[in-house]
């Protein structure tokens, strides 16, 4: 007797298709889903629908590139308008009824027409956006700040700004305070600090912050007014007096400090600034991004420890991929903090690989540890052989270690248990480690 050939609907229900298909992240993989029975249509379709931006076309030098514009789409199929939640300038913004994130980029340097902003805008207001991201080289004028300041009830806005008048949502802060949790600022330079305190005291919910030309002391009082804050990103321009010496209420998880110095020694007051705005137990993932025209900073062994003092039960990521560590402090990082599972940081190449895995030996739960190696001289730097995997292999299958990321320079090696298949008897399972060179510019 045949056996009936089952269906997709037959076999698997229907409502746990869109809850699979989700994790595609290839538009083009989602329309080859959709074009596999009717239950894949169904289930796709408002995937791939959700977030919509103009596309060009792949091109050459000879050719003008082609534009994929959505709107065309949507005009003619109506009834896919009800899927979008996000959309990047798009004629058929009126129609997206259900719209909850807008994007507007505007890289002209020379001042456009902003009539179309304007008209952007006046639908937005129409529409349930909790979300708003504004990306602009000239910056915004005042009629079109004026019409911002008529949203409420946004969760997310982030502004980029190269040119014009500094906008730090002064005078718009109010009547966002009550749903605003994500703001990026991404031009403060200039604006007293007295300003920005105030701007920021009146969003008390914030949970993620990211400010760009920030004075540094005005950041610890910042912290003062956001008691949910979680992740900042935000510079250090050298030492700088603070009148405020409260503890801030915020118990950070992410923090994330740009910085740059014309000498080594200028680093000397940020390591003390990154205490105060962490004093309590709280920090799961620290990133220093220190550029010197002197030669690279090193992170100093008593900041290490007295972070630990604090943050050695929660710090899991450390990433201070422009800071030099010896091997020595690699291991005092990997000791006094248990917890860590990803690490990032420049060293100097050894001749003596095996001084790696002694430097992490201690690091039981970490995942991934890459480092930059630093020296010039090109014969030196490390290459892919086989005495370094040996050593590699080793790190990874040392008892207790879940390490399965290695980058030393240009190489990284990722390791995983992978099941062979045998043409006769058992298949075998084995650990492949593979890697992946990648040029240096400079070689």
């Amino acid at each position: 007797m045949a056996l009936a050939i089952l269906g997709v609907s037959d076999c698997l229900p229907l409502d746990v298709l869109p809850l699979i298909l989700e994790h595609l992240t290839d538009r083009r993989d989602l329309h080859t889903c959709a074009q596999i029975s009717k239950a894949f249509n169904h289930a796709t379709t408002p995937l791939l629908y959700r977030t919509l931006d103009v596309r060009l076309t792949a091109y050459n030098t000879m050719q003008r590139p082609i534009v994929v514009h959505p709107s065309t789409t949507i005009l003619e199929r109506p009834e896919f308008a009800r899927y979008v939640r996000h959309v990047r300038e798009n004629a058929a913004l009126r129609l997206y009824v259900n719209l909850e994130g807008f994007t507007w980029n505007d890289d002209s340097a020379e001042g456009t027409d902003e009539g179309d902003f304007l008209a952007y805008l006046e639908i937005l207001q129409t529409l349930p956006l909790r979300e708003l991201v504004i990306r602009t080289f000239y910056g915004l004028s005042d009629t079109v700040w004026a019409k911002l300041q008529d949203f409420t009830g946004l969760t997310k806005v982030s502004i980029w700004c190269m040119e014009g008048k500094p906008r730090i949502l002064q005078g718009w802060s109010e009547k966002l305070g009550a749903t605003l949790t994500h703001l990026e600022l991404g031009r403060c330079s200039g604006v007293p600090a007295s300003i920005l305190i105030s701007v920021l005291s009146y969003l008390p919910l914030l949970r993620a912050l990211r400010l760009k030309g920030a004075p540094s002391a005005a950041i610890l009082e910042i912290l003062t007014f956001l008691p949910n804050l979680e992740t900042l990103d935000t510079e250090y321009f050298g030492a700088a007096s603070s009148r405020y010496d409260d503890v801030p209420a915020a118990n950070l998880r992410e923090l994330t400090v740009r910085t740059s110095s014309v000498h080594i020694q200028g680093f000397q007051q940020l390591w003390p600034w990154v205490r105060r705005l962490t004093p309590r137990t709280s920090l799961e993932s620290f990133t220093l991004n220190a550029f010197s025209t002197q030669g690279e900073a090193l992170v100093p062994r008593p900041f290490i420890l007295d972070m630990a003092t604090t943050h050695k039960d929660t710090l899991k990521h450390f990433t201070a991929d422009t800071t030099q560590m010896t091997l020595k402090d690699i291991e005092c990082l990997c000791t006094v903090f248990p917890r860590l599972e990803t690490l990032s940081c420049s060293t100097v190449w050894s001749p003596e690989t095996t001084a790696y895995a002694e430097a992490v030996q201690k690091a039981n739960n970490l995942r991934a540890f890459r480092m930059n190696i630093n020296n010039w001289i090109p014969s030196k730097k490390p290459q892919a052989n086989e005495a370094v995997e040996t050593v590699v292999r080793n790190m990874m299958l040392r008892e207790g270690s879940v390490l399965r990321v290695i980058g030393m320079g240009s190489v990284v090696y990722r390791g995983q248990w992978v099941c062979k298949k045998a043409e006769e008897g058992p298949n075998t399972v084995e650990f492949e480690i593979t890697s992946n060179i990648v040029q240096d510019m400079w070689d």
